[in-house]
């Protein structure tokens, strides 16, 4: 049974320890369970041996790829080359070599060396090589062994002169003539390819030109050039690590300057000398004033020896608490009404807040699994309203806001507005400081504490918040805190219009801009030149 399938092209599959074979299958022994392939390929490289066994349990999958009859039809087309190239002519270069036979002949037919005289390229028989005669064919008669091994028997298909050879003996060759002016091809057998000295080797190649070759690298592939003769480095010098500090101390930069200035002398133009500084657009060409830092100024018997500077160095002096009630009641007068000044703080306040919290590395849309959670502490008063002003305008930038406001009989009208617009917002309002969250907070804003209204401090509600705020770990923002700065401590607080003089030394003090025109504060005595520039919201620094 297998002997039907002898002479077909397999794929033997026998895992990934001994790869995948593929070959011509040579024998099939049904007793042993063994098969026997020969032109093996082995994972894709042909075995060096020319018989390969393999045992039928070490085979996983047999493919047939070729059948007997489709297999010789691939070998008879293999051991007949198409084209003779010099290149090929060895033997050693492609399955199925050829080179040109010079056979002289007896009957004197011909030119030189027996061959007829015809202009072509043919093989000079003394030196084995390809010359270009000015009158000789090119000859390439094929020849096969007998399989008894008797002798040759050499049958060109054409020879050049019109003479084929019919007899099979080794002593004398009878030539019969056959079709004038082709070529004729032989296969030279084994031995006489071991035998026959090779003219175009590696060797001669190099003789003859110090480039490399193509032929070279092949010869060096055969002959089982190793990687190391290539990759010759060690390993050690490319694993060292360079140390780029040292050598760049080796490098005296200002030497080296030196040596190509010295060397190298630079001519100086007279005329650059003479040509005008050039400006920048940003640059004043006119010589100014000196800045005067003092530019603010209140009426004597208001003033406080407590100061402040802006980080640009102008000086905001503190103003009495009296003295700003006068500008605020003026500003209403001229039509800045309380619910126009308290947006103004909740903007302002919000605006900072915003700042402090990170800005936009804190509030983008890829940072939304991370919003900052703010409290609001707020009392019945306008300081209240101020910060329901804030926690609203938070709310509407993504901030989550837990606003607390103690349950009153009556309220402010500024403070009851404020209520309703909260309510359009998504944050959350509380009366109960229990209700106050218990996880991480990041920012705590205080407006429980009122310039006139000191004795609420003494309910119950600002105790309990005072001590939450106490025990939470979140920094503190005071809005608008009196002149004793309150019960509660904070690390910034905000001013509004001008600074109080606040008691103690405060973290940090900002002043938040409400818009009042200059005439405002001229109506008070105060000579008034904006500090703010280009912000609403500033830092102020205690001036020493």
């Amino acid at each position: 049974m297998g002997s039907d399938f002898i002479g077909c092209i397999v794929s033997l599959d026998c895992g990934e320890t001994l790869g995948t074979y593929q070959g011509q299958l040579k024998s099939v022994n049904n007793k042993a369970q063994t098969l026997t392939i020969f032109k093996a390929y082995r994972n894709g490289l042909k075995c060096e041996v020319q018989n390969i066994t393999l045992n039928a349990s070490d085979i996983k999958e047999l493919k047939i790829l070729q059948s007997p009859t489709e297999a010789a039809v691939i070998v008879s087309k293999e051991a007949t080359p198409s084209k003779l190239s010099p290149e090929n002519s060895d033997g050693e270069g492609c399955p199925s070599p050829v080179k040109v036979c010079e056979l002289p002949f007896a009957n004197g037919h011909g030119g030189q060396n027996g061959y007829s005289q015809r202009p072509g390229l043919a093989r000079d028989v003394n030196s084995n090589c390809y010359k270009n005669y000015n009158g000789g064919d090119r000859y390439s008669p094929r020849f096969s062994q007998q399989a008894n091994g008797a002798g040759q028997r050499h049958s060109p298909n054409v020879l050049g002169n019109g003479y084929a050879s019919t007899n099979g003996q080794t002593g004398g060759q009878r030539y019969t003539p056959t079709n004038e002016g082709r070529n004729v091809r032989f296969t030279p057998t084994k031995e006489e390819s071991q035998m026959r000295p090779r003219r175009n080797s590696a060797s001669d190649v190099r003789k003859k030109s110090t480039t490399p070759k193509k032929i070279e690298f092949r010869n060096n592939k055969k002959q089982g050039m190793s990687r190391e003769d290539c990759f010759s480095c060690p390993s050690d010098s490319v694993l060292q690590e360079f140390d780029f500090e040292s050598n760049l101390a080796l490098f005296d930069k200002k030497a080296v300057f030196e040596e190509i200035e010295n060397t190298h002398p630079r001519a100086v133009n007279p005329a650059e000398s003479k040509k005008p500084l050039k400006y920048r657009c940003d640059e004043n060409v006119l010589a100014s004033e000196p800045v005067v830092l003092q530019q603010i100024k209140v009426p004597m018997g208001h003033s406080n020896a407590k100061q402040f500077v802006t980080d640009e160095g102008l000086v905001v002096p503190s103003i009495s608490y009296d003295l700003r009630c006068r500008l605020f009641a003026t500003a209403e007068k001229h039509g800045f009404k309380t619910d126009r000044q308290v947006e103004m703080v909740g903007r302002s306040a919000s605006e900072m807040v915003l700042q402090l919290l990170g800005g936009s590395n804190r509030l983008n849309p890829k940072n939304g699994h991370q919003l900052p959670t703010v409290v609001v502490l707020c009392g019945p008063h306008i300081q209240g309203a101020q910060g329901v002003s804030c926690a609203r305008q938070l709310s509407n930038h993504n901030v989550k806001v837990h606003l607390f406001v103690p349950s009153c009989v009556q309220m402010i009208r500024a403070m009851e507005d404020e209520l309703s617009l909260f309510a359009l917002c998504d944050a959350k309002r509380t009366s109960s400081p229990t209700d106050l969250p218990v996880g991480s907070i990041d920012m705590i804003i205080n407006a429980m504490d009122s310039h006139e209204h000191t004795s609420l401090r003494d309910q119950a509600w600002y105790k309990l918040l005072e001590c939450w705020s106490g025990q939470n770990r979140a920094p503190v923002l005071a809005l608008d805190p009196p002149v004793n700065c309150g019960n509660v401590a904070f690390k910034w607080c905000l001013s509004i219009s001008l600074p109080l003089p606040l008691l103690g030394n405060c973290a940090q003090v900002y002043l938040c801009d409400l818009g009042f025109p200059k005439k405002v504060f001229n109506e008070v005595g105060i000579r008034y030149i904006s500090p703010f520039s280009h912000k609403f919201v500033i830092p102020l620094h205690i001036r020493q």
